[in-house]
C-alpha cells in the first residue's frame, strides 16, 4: 500500500517536471529568404546559440527545429550573407530575411556574362553597396560614385544640372579619344550609356572591373574599364511590397569671387582715363566725368551684385515608387521615379522620369525568362553656361558686368560701344531671359533574358536587347541677348535632332562538371553581336525679324548654315570564352579570350583578339597557416591582359566624300556655281584598334576575425597604337590624319581597407577607406615628336598654346612661362633724351614694351629676351592621389554616414583671373585683387601697374599664360552626410507599415582647398573639337557644384 502510493507520488511528480519542461520549449518552423529579392535560400544554416544544435534550409528555404528553450537565440547564416542573431522569446513561426553582405569572401559578384564568387576572384573588382549611392541627394548616380572606389577617378567638370559626371579607371588611356568606361546593364553592353536613364533606387548590386584579367571579356570595350550594374528584381515569398520615398530640399553655389563694388569700379575706371590722357584733361578723362562723375558720388551705393542675380537656391525633388512581388513560379518589380532639380543659376535646371518594369517567370523546370523594360524622358534647360568664358556665357557676362548698373532690361551697353578692347558688357539677366535651351532625351531600351537548363551542370543564356534614343536640342537667342544684339546672326535659332538605336544579342553556354571535391571547373562560351546606327540633322536660322515666335517659326529667319545631315551606322560581331579552375578551394586560374570584329576598320585590320589571365592563392587555407590567430583571410594574386578601344568614327578608315556645303566652285566658262562632291576624309588602310597591356599583381587580407579587411593592387598598363595626327604629303590635299602612332603608361597602386569598429547590440560603427596613386607618362608620339601642343581657344590670347603634351611626361600638362615677378624702378636706366626707361644690361626683355610694375618672367636659355624657347611646362594636372573615407555609425534606430573625398597634387589653370586680374583693357569689371597693383609706392604686388603706361601712352593690352594663373587643385570635400532614423516596427502596426525611416542628407557641404575660383573640380571642355585629355584643369566661367541639402522620407507597405 504504502509502496504504491510512494509510486504514485513519484510518478505525479515526474508528470510535472515534464509539463515544466514542454512548457519552456518549442516546436519552430521558418522560411529564410533574400532580404530584397525575397528567394528563397536553401542550405541556410539556423543554429541554436551556444550549442550544436541545428538544421539547415530545404530547397524552398523552409526549416523546422523542434526542443527550442523559449529564451534562446537563433543564428542565422548563408555564404555571402550577413548573418542574424533572433531570439525565439516564445515565437512559433519566423520569416527570417537575411541581406547580401558585399565584403564577404562568399558573396557573389557579377563579373563578365556572369557571376562568381568574391573569394574566387583572380582579378581586381571594386564594388560599392547601391544604399552608398541612394543616400546621396544627385540627379544621377554617377556623380554619388565620386571616392567610393580605389582607383576610379569621378569628377563634375561641369556642375550643370543633370550633367553627367567623368569618370576615369586607372588613368587615361587615349590622347585624343574617349577614356569613359563601358556600362553594362543587366548583362547587356550599352552604347552611348546616359546616367541619367537609370534610377539609382533600382540598382541592386555596383561593381567595377579595373584589371584587363577581368575586363579582357570585353575586348575592344574593356580597354577603360567596366561599370556593371544589375537591378532589382521581384519576391518569391507570395508578397508585394509597396515602398514610397519623397527626398526634397534646396541647392546653392557655395562660393562668390571678389569683385569691384561701385565705388572700387569707378575709381579704377578714372585712373584709367587718366593714364589714357596722359594724366591731363583731355578726351578720356572728359568722356568719363562727363558718364559718371565723381567717384567719391558713389562711395555709399551698394549697387547690384550681378553674382547674387544670377545664382539663385535652386530646388531638389526626388520621388520614388517601387511594386515588387511574386511567388515561386513568377515575380515582377516596377518603379517610376520623377526628379526635379533647380539649377543654382538662373532658368537654368534639369528633370527626368524614369519607368521600368521587369518580370521573371519560369516557364517549367528547364527554362526561365527575364524581361525588362526602360522608358526614360529628360530635359536640360538653361542658357549658355558651358564654361566658354566670351561675351554670351551667363557667369562670365555676371562677373564683368558693370556694378553701378541697376537690374533692368536693358541688354545694351550703354557706355561706349566703341570702347577700345571691342567687348561687349551685357545684363546678365537680360541674356537668361531671352535665351532658351531645351535638351532632350528620351529613351527606351527593352531587354529578354532566357535561361536554359539543358544538363546537370550545363545551362543556356540568351540575352535580346534594343534601345532606341531619341534627341533633340533647340536653341534660341532673342533680341536682348549678346548673339541677338551684337553677334553677327542677330535674333537666331536652331534646332538639332537625332536618334540613335542599338540592337544586341547574346549567347552564352556555361559547364560546371562534377570533378570531386577537391577541384572546381566552370566553362563559359559565346557570341555577341551589335549594331548601331545614328542619324543626325540641324536647321538654323538667322536674322529673324522677330522673336515673338521663338523656335517655332524659323522660315522667316535666313536659313544658315545650310541645314545638315547624317547617317551613320557601325556593327560589331564577338566571340569569348572564360576557364575558371580552383584546386583545394586555394589555388585559382582564370583564362579568358575574346575576339572583336568591327565595322570600323578596314578588312585586314577588322579582328582583334584579347586574351587574358590570373592567378590566385588563398595562403590563409594552407594548413601551413592554421596556427596564425590574426590573419583570418590572405589571398595574393596577379594577372595579365590585353583590351582595346574602338571608339572612333564609324568611317575614319575609309576615305569617304561629301557635298560641299559652300556657294560651291566655278565650273566652264560662265563660271557657275556648281554643289559637288569631295573628299573630307582620307582612309588610312592600316588605321587599327588603340589596345592597352595590363599587368596588376594583388593581395587581399583580413586580420582580427575580418573585424579588417583590405586589398592592395599594383598595376602596369601600357597603350599602344595610339590614334594621333600624323603629318601627311601636301599632293593627298590634307595636311594629317589620324593614324596608328602614339603609346601611353599608367602606373599606380590602389589601397582599400575596410573596418569595423563597433558591434554591440545598440551601436554599430564601421569605416570604408581606400586611396589611390597614379602615375601616367607618355612614351612615344608620332615619328620622333617630341610633343603636342594645345590652344583650348578659351581665351583671346590669339594662338597661344597653353597646354603640352610631352614625351616622358603626363598627358596635357600645363604649359607657359614663369613668373619672376614685377620689374621695378631699379631694373631701368631712364633715358633723358627719350623719355623712356630702358632695361638695365643683365634684365631680360619681356618681348614687348617692358617698364616699372610690367610682368617679369625667368629668362629659361639665358638669351636675355623672352621668347617661346622660355616656355616650359607650369603645371601638373595629374593629382599625386585620389581617395575617399566613409564611416557608417548605427545607434538603434538612428543611422548616420559622414563621407569624405579628396583630391591631392593637381593644379588647374585658372583663366578667370588672366581676364579679372589685369588692370589694363576693357571697361569691364574686376577682381578687387586688381586693386593692388604696382605703383611707385605699392611695389610688393605681383599685380601689373597701369601707371608705367603713361610713359608709352598707352595701357598695357593683354597677358600671357604663366605660372601666375596656375593654381593648387587639391581639396578635401565633406562629399555626403547623411542622418536618418528608422522608426521601429510598433509603431508602424496602425498605419499598415513594414518600415519607416526619415532622412536629412547633405552633398558637397563644405570644401576645404587653397584654390580661389568656384570649385577646384570643374574642367571645361576646349573648343573645335579638342579632346579633353590634353587640356584637362582648365577653367574659365564654369558652372560649379552645388551644395545640396534636402529631407525625405521612405516607406514601405
Amino acid at each position: 500500500m504504502i509502496s504504491d502510493m510512494k509510486k504514485s507520488i513519484l510518478f505525479t511528480l515526474f508528470f510535472c517536471v515534464l509539463t515544466i519542461i514542454s512548457l519552456g520549449q518549442n516546436r519552430i518552423t521558418g522560411v529564410v529568404s533574400d532580404g530584397e529579392s525575397g528567394e528563397a535560400l536553401p542550405g541556410a544554416a539556423i543554429i541554436i546559440k551556444g550549442t550544436t544544435t541545428g538544421t539547415i534550409s530545404d530547397t524552398d528555404g523552409n526549416f523546422t527545429l523542434i526542443d527550442v528553450p523559449n529564451d534562446a537565440v537563433l543564428t542565422v547564416s548563408f555564404v555571402g550573407y550577413t548573418s542574424l542573431e533572433i531570439p525565439v522569446a516564445g515565437q512559433t513561426r519566423f520569416d527570417i530575411k537575411l541581406e547580401l553582405d558585399i565584403q564577404s569572401l562568399e558573396a557573389v559578384v557579377v563579373v563578365g556574362y556572369g557571376t562568381e564568387r568574391k573569394r574566387d576572384l583572380t582579378g581586381s573588382v571594386g564594388s560599392v553597396k547601391p544604399e552608398e549611392l541612394a543616400v546621396a541627394p544627385t540627379s544621377n548616380f554617377d556623380q554619388a560614385l565620386a571616392g567610393r572606389i580605389a582607383g576610379v577617378q569621378v569628377s563634375s567638370p561641369d556642375g550643370t544640372p543633370g550633367g553627367a559626371a567623368q569618370i576615369v579607371i586607372r588613368g587615361g588611356n587615349s590622347i585624343t579619344g574617349d577614356n569613359s568606361p563601358l556600362y553594362v546593364i543587366d548583362g547587356v553592353p550599352l552604347v552611348d550609356f546616359d546616367p541619367a536613364s537609370i534610377n539609382t533606387n533600382d540598382i541592386k548590386s555596383f561593381d567595377v572591373l579595373k584589371d584587363a584579367s577581368a575586363t579582357a571579356i570585353y575586348g575592344s570595350r574593356g580597354a577603360n574599364g567596366v561599370i556593371l550594374i544589375t537591378t532589382k528584381g521581384g519576391r518569391t515569398d507570395g508578397t508585394t511590397e509597396v515602398s514610397f520615398g519623397a527626398n526634397m530640399g534646396v541647392q546653392y553655389a557655395p562660393r562668390r569671387l571678389k569683385v569691384m563694388n561701385p565705388y572700387q569700379y569707378v575709381s579704377f575706371l578714372e585712373e584709367q582715363a587718366l593714364i589714357l590722357d596722359d594724366y591731363t584733361p583731355g578726351s578720356e578723362t572728359g568722356n568719363f566725368y562727363g558718364v559718371w562723375g565723381d567717384p567719391e558720388n558713389y562711395r555709399n551705393i551698394e549697387g547690384t551684385s550681378w553674382q547674387d542675380e544670377i545664382f539663385e537656391q535652386g530646388r531638389f525633388e526626388d520621388y520614388n515608387l517601387s511594386v515588387s512581388g511574386g511567388g515561386d513560379i513568377t515575380q515582377f518589380y516596377y518603379s517610376g521615379q520623377y526628379l526635379d532639380q533647380g539649377g543654382t543659376v538662373t532658368n537654368t535646371g534639369f528633370n527626368k522620369a524614369v519607368n521600368n518594369l521587369r518580370v521573371k517567370h519560369e516557364v517549367n523546370d528547364w527554362m526561365k525568362l527575364d524581361a525588362n523594360l526602360v522608358y526614360s524622358l529628360s530635359n536640360r534647360t538653361g542658357s549658355t553656361v558651358d564654361g566658354n568664358g566670351f561675351s554670351g556665357n551667363i557667369i562670365r557676362d555676371a562677373l564683368v558686368f558693370r556694378p553701378v548698373e541697376p537690374l533692368n532690361d536693358d541688354g545694351l551697353d550703354g557706355f561706349d560701344p566703341d570702347e577700345e578692347s571691342g567687348r561687349f558688357l551685357f545684363n546678365p539677366i537680360d541674356n537668361l531671359n531671352n535665351t532658351d535651351r531645351i535638351d532632350r532625351r528620351e529613351l527606351f531600351r527593352g531587354t529578354l533574358t532566357g535561361r536554359f537548363k539543358i544538363l546537370p551542370g550545363l545551362t543556356f543564356n540568351t540575352v535580346g536587347s534594343f534601345q532606341t534614343e531619341n534627341r533633340r536640342r533647340t536653341l534660341f537667342y532673342g533680341e536682348n541677348t549678346f548673339q541677338g544684339t551684337r553677334g553677327n546672326d542677330g535674333i537666331s535659332g536652331s534646332i538639332r535632332t537625332g536618334r540613335v538605336q542599338v540592337a544586341s544579342g547574346s549567347g552564352v553556354i556555361n559547364y560546371a562538371p562534377k570533378l570531386g571535391s577537391n577541384q572546381r571547373l566552370r566553362l563559359m562560351a559565346g557570341t555577341e553581336a551589335q549594331t548601331r546606327t545614328f542619324e543626325d540633322s540641324q536647321l538654323s536660322a538667322t536674322q529673324l525679324p522677330t522673336d515673338v515666335f521663338g523656335i517655332d517659326n524659323l522660315s522667316i529667319g535666313l536659313i544658315s548654315p545650310i541645314p545638315t545631315s547624317l547617317l551613320s551606322e557601325n556593327t560589331l560581331l564577338s566571340y569569348f570564352g572564360r576557364v575558371n579552375y580552383s584546386l583545394n578551394n586555394r589555388y585559382l586560374v582564370t583564362v579568358n579570350f575574346r575576339a572583336d570584329g568591327s565595322s570600323k576598320f578596314r578588312e585586314e585590320n577588322r579582328w582583334g583578339y584579347f586574351p587574358s589571365f590570373s592567378l590566385g592563392w588563398i595562403v590563409s587555407d594552407e594548413p601551413f597557416m592554421s596556427s596564425t590567430g590574426v590573419l583570418s583571410n590572405l589571398k595574393v594574386r596577379g594577372g595579365w591582359g590585353v583590351t582595346g578601344n574602338n571608339r572612333i568614327g564609324d568611317f575614319d578608315a575609309f576615305t569617304t566624300l561629301a557635298s560641299n556645303t559652300g556657294s560651291g566652285y566655278v565650273w566652264g566658262s560662265g563660271e557657275n556655281y556648281a554643289v559637288g562632291a569631295i573628299i573630307n576624309n582620307l582612309g588610312v588602310p592600316d588605321l587599327r584598334w588603340e589596345t592597352t597591356e595590363q599587368l596588376n599583381i594583388g593581395a587581399e587580407f583580413g586580420i582580427l576575425d575580418g573585424r579588417i579587411q583590405g586589398e592592395v593592387d599594383y598595376y602596369l598598363k601600357r597603350t599602344k597604337d595610339l590614334l594621333l595626327n600624323a603629318d601627311m604629303a601636301s599632293s593627298t590635299g590634307f595636311e594629317r590624319v589620324q593614324q596608328n602612332v602614339g603609346e601611353v603608361e599608367n602606373s599606380g597602386v590602389e589601397i582599400t581597407l575596410r573596418s569595423f569598429n563597433l558591434d554591440s547590440k545598440n551601436f554599430k560603427w564601421t569605416t570604408n577607406f581606400n586611396i589611390a596613386f597614379n602615375r601616367n607618362k607618355v612614351i612615344n608620339l608620332n615619328q620622333g615628336q617630341d610633343a603636342i601642343f594645345t590652344n583650348p581657344e578659351r581665351i583671346n590670347l590669339g594662338n597661344e598654346f597653353s597646354y603640352i603634351t610631352r614625351v616622358g611626361q603626363s598627358v596635357g600638362q600645363i604649359y607657359g612661362l614663369q613668373f619672376d615677378g614685377l620689374y621695378q624702378l631699379d631694373d631701368f636706366n631712364w633715358n633723358n633724351d627719350l623719355g623712356i626707361y630702358e632695361l638695365k644690361d643683365g634684365i631680360p626683355d619681356n618681348g614687348g614694351t617692358p617698364g616699372p610694375g610690367s610682368v617679369k618672367y625667368i629668362d629659361v636659355n639665358g638669351d636675355g629676351t623672352i621668347t617661346e624657347e622660355d616656355r616650359d611646362i607650369i603645371g601638373n594636372t595629374v593629382p599625386d592621389f585620389i581617395g575617399g573615407i566613409t564611416n557608417n555609425f548605427e545607434y538603434k534606430g538612428f543611422e548616420l554616414q559622414v563621407f569624405f573625398q579628396w583630391s591631392y597634387g593637381a593644379e588647374i589653370l585658372n583663366l578667370n583671373r588672366v581676364e579679372l586680374e589685369s588692370p589694363s583693357g576693357s571697361r569691364q569689371n574686376r577682381l578687387v585683387a586688381v586693386l593692388d597693383q604696382w605703383t611707385p609706392a605699392n611695389t610688393d604686388t605681383d599685380i601689373h601697374s597701369l601707371t608705367y603706361a603713361r610713359t608709352f601712352g598707352r595701357p598695357i593690352l593683354g597677358t600671357r599664360i604663366s605660372d601666375f594663373y596656375v593654381e593648387d587643385a587639391s581639396f578635401l570635400r565633406l562629399k555626403t552626410i547623411s542622418l536618418g532614423y528608422r522608426l521601429p516596427e510598433r509603431y508602424l502596426t496602425n498605419i499598415f507599415a513594414k518600415s519607416l525611416r526619415v532622412f536629412m542628407s547633405a552633398q558637397n557641404l563644405v570644401t576645404w582647398t587653397n584654390y580661389s575660383g568656384y570649385d577646384p573640380e570643374v574642367s571645361v571642355a576646349p573648343r573645335n573639337g579638342v579632346s579633353r585629355a590634353l587640356a584637362p584643369n582648365l577653367d574659365w566661367s564654369a558652372y560649379p557644384q552645388s551644395v545640396t541639402i534636402t529631407g525625405g522620407i521612405n516607406v514601405t507597405f
